[in-house]
């Protein structure tokens, strides 16, 4: 059976499992992988860690058989989240990573993640393997690489004495905690603990078939932790995604807190440490273009992906970035690059604690605007013509338009965002005004022109 090149997307390898994402492709994937680095001069020893997904484990012995075959030796840190995975690569001594996940997709999908050996992610190196792999089949090295367990317990336990030099008391707190059934169940609980705090957790059982809710902890799926902390006297709650790389606050009304306004709080305390720029992908609210000035830094607009967020780290070195979909990164307080929300958020508990204030009071204050995101279903083999038919008319047009990442259009008290998804067979439409009359407008207008461009490529 043909491997689809759609699975090869942006930040990652991603497809259903079993059919577009096979345990064959996956072994071959790990073989390239190993090419790839000896091409480059950079091969050695691999971490590889998954997450809780029925299929990880499977996939995670076929990539290392590959990467085995190709002369790679290789070190499993097992079941860890994301950034304790990448903070493992990050810390030792290897030529790359490799970590199993489809991140927020349904249970049916999986996916195979790429790390430098500071335990980013690859961006433009995901383009080359892709090319490699298609390219036919990787020589075999003269000896097969060894292969290493790390007990998982070991590995979370030295990152929590890790976490332990940042993070300061949370004694007093008691917060709801919500892994979504993923791999966060396995640290969230001791972790938050160690600190203080006393916790209760929902859903925290690790189950890769996501039995009570979307691995996406976006409002609309959070809604049981959303209920107990408003029920209950919790300071806040606090919802992961299945690989535990992002983090939303609920707070002590139970109500879910922007992203935004949590880099707000953040970015009050870390630019008293060190001025620096702020950086924020494209939906995001111009909230943040109200407020980050205030704070005397400059905010720079930069594209989705943490992959790409990463690089605009080093290149601005900032202070703090943020996205839409909760991903948050904090180079000074962490010391690496790539997002952790288990760190940064048991920061934003301890400021919250030193403020001796409620969430809800400091979220308040900052102001809300009308917001809302779409999602069109639009095949993957068009999506980007149709984003690249969008620039143009718009352009042509005469509107302001930005285009580092899709077409993001300013308009009078408001904006409009079309992007196709790196991860989806999905255009997103992100929508922001001053007013609900406003906003109803511009997604009433531009809804019907994505329809109209649409019906022209696909007629």
């Amino acid at each position: 059976m043909a491997v689809p090149r759609t699975i090869f997307r942006a930040y990652d390898i991603r497809g259903v499992f079993g059919s577009e994402l096979t345990l064959e492709t996956a072994e071959r994937v790990g073989a390239t992988f190993a090419a790839y680095l000896a091409s480059n001069g950079a091969s050695g020893r691999i971490c590889i860690g998954r997450d809780a997904r029925t299929s990880s484990p499977d996939l995670e012995t076929a990539v290392i058989a590959g990467l085995r075959s190709g002369g790679c030796g290789v070190e499993s840190v097992g079941m860890v989240p994301i950034p304790v995975a990448n903070w493992w690569t990050w810390r030792g001594d290897f030529a790359g990573g490799v970590y199993i996940t489809a991140s927020h997709n349904p249970a049916e999908y999986n996916g195979i993640r790429f790390r430098h050996p500071d335990g980013t992610g690859f961006t433009e190196g995901n383009a080359a393997i892709r090319d490699l792999f298609f390219a036919g089949e990787s020589p075999a090295a003269a000896a097969d690489g060894d292969l290493t367990h790390i007990p998982e317990a070991e590995v979370l336990e030295l990152f929590a004495a890790f976490t332990a030099k940042r993070i300061g008391s949370l004694a007093g707190m008691r917060i709801a905690l919500d892994p979504g059934n993923g791999v966060g169940g396995v640290i969230l609980e001791s972790l938050f603990q160690r600190f203080g705090a006393a916790t209760v957790i929902i859903n925290g059982e690790p189950d890769g078939s996501f039995p009570n809710r979307p691995s996406e902890p976006s409002p609309k799926n959070i809604s049981a932790l959303m209920e107990l902390v408003a029920d209950g006297d919790f300071d806040c709650g606090i919802a992961f995604d299945g690989d535990c790389d992002r983090c939303v606050f609920v707070d002590d009304r139970g109500r879910p807190v922007q992203t935004e306004k949590i880099g707000i709080l953040l970015a009050r305390e870390l630019l008293k440490l060190r001025q620096g720029p702020v950086l924020a992908n494209v939906p995001c609210s111009m909230v943040l273009e109200d407020e980050i000035p205030k704070l005397g830094a400059e905010l720079i607009w930069i594209r989705v992906g943490d992959v790409f967020v990463c690089e605009e780290l080093k290149k601005h070195n900032a202070v703090l970035a943020l996205e839409i979909s909760a991903h948050l990164f904090a180079p000074d307080l962490t010391e690496f690059l790539f997002d952790d929300p288990l760190i940064i958020s048991l920061k934003v508990l301890e400021l919250l604690r030193a403020s001796g204030r409620k969430l809800s009071e400091l979220a308040d204050e900052i102001p809300s605007l009308p917001y809302e995101e779409l999602k069109f279903a639009c095949p993957d083999e068009i999506k980007f013509d149709l984003n690249a038919a969008l620039q143009a008319n718009f352009t042509q047009r005469g509107y302001r338009v930005e285009t580092i990442d899709g077409v993001k259009v300013w308009l009078d008290d408001g904006w409009v965002l079309l992007r196709p998804s790196n991860t989806q067979p999905v255009m997103r439409m992100f929508v922001e005004a001053r007013t609900p009359e406003r906003l109803a407008e511009i997604r009433t207008e531009f809804t019907a022109e994505y329809e109209k461009t649409l019906a022209s490529l696909s007629g």
